[in-house]
């Protein structure tokens, strides 16, 4: 009877054990870090700058966010994020005459906020096949593509780098409100993004995982720069619009100009319409990034207490 009521408990523990590590939450939580850039009007050499092999590394500025993922199976995972993203660029460091001779910049601060789906597409693991995404031991190798959507919080600023009476100092301006393009009203302050990236992720047991991922971000937007159509007549901005929108000169010109070239013209509003941008491109930008992450196990005490009795079995 004694050895009954101890095969009975046994079983009934180690049945509890097992359910219990079934439990196991297939949430985690990580931040990643690492590097931005951007293709628009400014900078760059070809127009469009519709390819990242127009990004100029130069220029490429940090990014960093959190997440916190749930892996619906082997296969599927979707997260929520914020991330921070800043971009910048300068006509400076273009290599087309033309876009030396306008003369413009940029910077934008983002904040991005949303969610991905991760889609693996290679896997090799020491536990395939098991859900315990707890336990000590799961070493792996994952490839995997994501897509998803993002809100886009933000500002793009400028400073007036041609100022030869020191009016302006060396200061960012918001854009946004000065209009500087003569629009009627503000462009939005909340855009929409579309991330499509490659990663690959290494499990290194205990629940810990880092990566490595790409990703470009396709925006439904043309004003990360504050640069899409033509120059406004000045008679309609403010002196501070009119210094930001124009920064062209003949002293500017007379700089980079080369007579192989030929004469690169000044940019400047005509009553017949000078572009400033491309209205028929939207901005873009991208990320390459490290990521760092870590199981969340939800089982109570009692359950892991289970576990615990469970591998010791």
């Amino acid at each position: 009877m004694q050895h009954m009521k101890s095969f009975v408990l046994s079983f009934v523990m180690s049945a509890m054990a097992v359910f219990a590590c079934g439990q196991s939450s297939p949430l985690s939580a990580g931040f990643h870090i690492g590097g931005s850039n951007y293709l628009g009007e400014i900078g760059g050499k070809f127009d469009p700058r519709a390819s990242v092999i127009d990004a100029n590394m130069i220029t490429t500025s940090p990014s960093a966010g959190v997440f916190l993922r749930y892996a619906a199976n082997d296969r599927v995972r979707v997260s929520g994020e914020v991330n921070y993203v800043h971009i910048r660029q300068s006509d400076s460091n273009a290599e087309d005459p033309a876009r030396q001779a306008r003369n413009l910049n940029f910077r934008n601060r983002m904040f991005e906020f949303g969610f991905r789906s991760d889609f693996t597409v290679f896997s090799i693991s020491d536990r395939q096949g098991m859900r315990d995404y707890t336990r000590p031991g799961r070493l792996s190798f994952n490839v995997f593509v994501f897509t998803g959507c993002y809100g886009v919080l933000h500002n793009p600023q400028a400073r007036v780098t041609h100022d030869p009476d020191n009016q302006w100092g060396d200061r960012w301006f918001d854009l946004r409100p000065l209009r500087t393009e003569g629009q009627v009203e503000e462009y939005a302050t909340i855009i929409a993004a579309i991330p499509l990236g490659i990663g690959m992720e290494f499990g290194m047991g205990n629940g810990w995982t880092m990566g490595v991922e790409a990703s470009w971000r396709g925006t439904f937007t043309d004003y990360l720069d504050d640069i899409s159509g033509m120059y406004a007549d000045p008679t309609a901005l403010t002196p501070l619009a009119e210094a930001i929108s124009s920064q062209s000169s003949e002293a500017v010109i007379a700089s980079i100009n080369d007579p192989g070239t030929g004469n690169v013209g000044n940019h400047r509003y005509s009553e017949g319409g000078t572009y400033r941008g491309n209205p028929e491109t939207n901005d873009s930008y991208g990320t390459i990034q490290f990521t760092f992450a870590k199981s969340i196990d939800t089982r109570t005490s009692f359950e892991r207490a289970l576990d615990h009795i469970s591998r010791r079995r």
